[in-house]
């Protein structure tokens, strides 16, 4: 059955857009952060991109037993770093490609999945051959925080920092900076690390 096996080879096929965010919401300045209207394009991001979304029919399954409430911390399994090879490959490669190759790989800090994180990182490093810089440093416990837009920009603000060393290295790089998370929710918490990878003079940003 052609349509069949066509169905299933696209639902299994690995791939998501993540698209920037480019405005700041509504009400910041009423809860003590100094941001409003856009986002200035020298710190935001470029589009990225996800494995799947945790509803879908194909990934979907596979990815909530990694990423869920009650899952266990552990490396990134080989069947996902498989998907992952193929998301940067048709990224590279399709109709809508990045802007330029990565030069370097960061990963944002997880306080729930460390492992899942830094392996999936590295993971993507070696692959393609990129140095791996490390992580941004957490300050606090924002990016657990619920709610409206502006209360979790708000938890945000502050809660990570670009090491000494890592905005050392971003200051030398020529090309833009794969930003690594093992999930995205709202996208504020890659929206801030992006930004802030940006200031510490990153030439742009791919999550």
């Amino acid at each position: 059955m052609p349509a069949l096996a066509a169905a299933q080879a696209y639902l299994g096929r690995p791939g998501v857009e993540i698209a920037p965010k480019k405005l700041w919401p509504t009400g910041l300045e009423a809860v003590g952060v100094p941001l409003r209207g856009k986002i200035s394009p020298g710190e935001q991001s470029a589009p990225g991109r996800a494995v799947g979304r945790l509803s879908d029919l194909g990934w979907g399954s596979r990815l909530r037993g990694m990423v869920g409430p009650d899952s266990p911390d552990a490396p990134l399994p080989d069947d996902v770093a498989g998907a992952v090879v193929e998301v940067l490959k048709a990224w590279a490669r399709g109709d809508n490609p990045w802007p330029a190759r990565p030069v370097a790989v960061v990963a944002v800090a997880s306080r729930s999945r460390p492992l899942l994180v830094s392996s999936l990182a590295q993971r993507i490093a070696t692959v393609g051959r990129l140095p791996y810089l490390g992580a941004l440093a957490r300050t606090g416990d924002g990016g657990g925080a619920r709610g409206n837009s502006a209360q979790r920009v708000r938890a945000l603000h502050g809660a990570f920092v670009v090491p000494a060393e890592l905005a050392a290295q971003l200051a030398t790089l020529d090309g833009p900076v794969l930003l690594v998370d093992d999930l995205v929710d709202s996208g504020w918490t890659l929206t801030m690390t992006a930004r802030l990878l940006r200031q510490s003079g990153a030439p742009l940003v791919l999550p």
